[in-house]
């Protein structure tokens, strides 16, 4: 009986004269496709900007920190205290504050970041994206600087150039009070792909800092990374404990959701919000399969008739009109599923033609200045099972009303 279903379905499928699939079953289908390859499309950029997040800021900047003006010779104390914890992987102590980069008639406002070469590989990727240079010229009283590579392109600068970092901090010279001014030698650029750190961050041997800024035995605080980037809080929060009753001491602490958290949240809700409306698109689509095949009955309520007249059951004239249903869904989501991936694939030379070709930029104000990609076969799996499930539900009440078909009204007109 399952046999004569399908290969009616079949025939339906592919109505006799109209070529491959019939106009009605076509339109069906194509809504059912466009959801799911719009779906997967969607789902794996927004996928791609949390990975990005995650592999270029958040790989970038430390986990957690500890804040206050802590001794140079207890960094290391409270370094080994923290250690205690087995997911701390390393810490690092830095100065930092903000100021003015100058060169020449240009100037632009920094985050200045004074570092430990030797201890910052171990809380940070930075040292991975240098394109010149490299993070450990960063030596003590060479008065070294590494900068993005946006912010070297804005102010035309190259490695060995000079340049002359202003911070608020006062200073009393013949002419009155001035800010403090030092004159630092470019060694690096790196390039995190993340325009907010690229345009914004310097960096320069946290003696040198000290220096500057006149912070004398203290550094403003320590850095730290973490095994588990979202087990960051609660780890940071039992550490600080431990910390300051070790140390009778009062320091505050930060983790990197302070700055970024914000942007994880929006980006995932945004992922959630963004899958919901198309999974209503794919929902539309299933509803219209249902009209395609509540039409299609229409259309066939002699052939229905004769089928049943000829002894079909009610049953098999159901099972028809499921199988007709679950092909329909089952084809859509797998041409859905072949653009979907060829579309991601392929979004960054699309967008890159369009961009071309329109003169415009579409990724001007983001993290990042490229649509990122990210096919996870979880979210795919699970885009195509709910499509074909809302396909089956959609297929139900069609295939109810099919079987319920009275020959002898069917064929009054015939």
């Amino acid at each position: 009986m399952k046999d004569i279903s399908l290969f009616i379905a079949l025939r339906y499928f592919k109505n006799k004269g109209q070529g491959f699939v019939s106009f009605q079953s076509g339109m069906a289908l194509s809504g059912i496709s466009i959801g799911v390859a719009i779906l997967i499309l969607v789902t794996s950029v927004m996928n791609g900007f949390e990975r990005e997040l995650q592999s270029r800021i958040l790989q970038a900047i430390p986990h957690a920190s500890i804040q206050g003006n802590i001794l140079k010779n207890e960094v290391d104390e409270i370094g080994n205290s923290l250690k205690l914890n087995p997911s701390v992987l390393g810490f690092a102590p830095y100065i930092e504050t903000q100021g003015l980069l100058s060169s020449g008639s240009y100037l632009k406002g920094v985050y200045i970041y004074g570092i430990k070469p030797d201890y910052e590989e171990s809380i940070s990727s930075i040292q991975n994206h240098f394109i010149e240079g490299s993070i450990n010229t960063l030596k003590e009283d060479s008065y070294n600087l590494v900068i993005g590579d946006i912010l070297a392109i804005q102010l035309g600068l190259r490695l060995g150039d000079t340049v002359n970092i202003l911070v608020p901090e006062a200073t009393l010279g013949l002419a009155g009070i001035l800010p403090r001014t030092k004159k630092f030698k470019i060694t690096g650029i790196f390039s995190l792909g993340a325009p907010e750190i690229d345009q914004s961050y310097v960096y320069l041997n946290s003696d040198n800092a000290s220096k500057l800024l006149r912070t004398g035995e203290y550094v403003h605080g320590i850095r730290i990374r973490y095994s588990d980037l979202f087990k960051s809080k609660e780890n940071m929060k039992v550490d600080l404990m431990r910390i300051n009753k070790e140390f009778d001491s009062s320091y505050k602490a930060s983790t990197w959701e302070t700055n970024y958290g914000t942007l994880f949240e929006a980006i995932q809700m945004e992922r959630f919000l963004v899958a919901f409306m198309l999974m209503t698109l794919v929902l539309i689509s299933s509803y219209n399969l249902m009209s395609m095949l509540i039409m299609t009955i229409k259309e066939k309520e002699s052939q229905i008739a004769i089928l049943i007249s000829l002894g079909a059951t009610n049953n098999l004239i159901r099972n028809i009109f499921l199988f007709f249903g679950f092909l329909i869904g089952l084809v859509g989501i797998l041409i859905g599923l072949l653009a979907g991936l060829l579309l991601t694939n392929y979004l960054g030379t699309i967008v890159g033609f369009i961009e071309n070709l329109f003169g415009i930029q579409f990724m001007t104000v983001y993290f990042i200045n490229y649509f990122p990609t990210d096919i996870r076969v979880p979210w795919i799996a699970s885009i195509c099972a709910i499509s074909f499930v809302l396909a089956c539900i959609a297929s139900v009440y069609p295939a109810n009303i099919a079987s319920k078909v009275e020959p002898a009204e069917a064929l009054k007109y015939e």
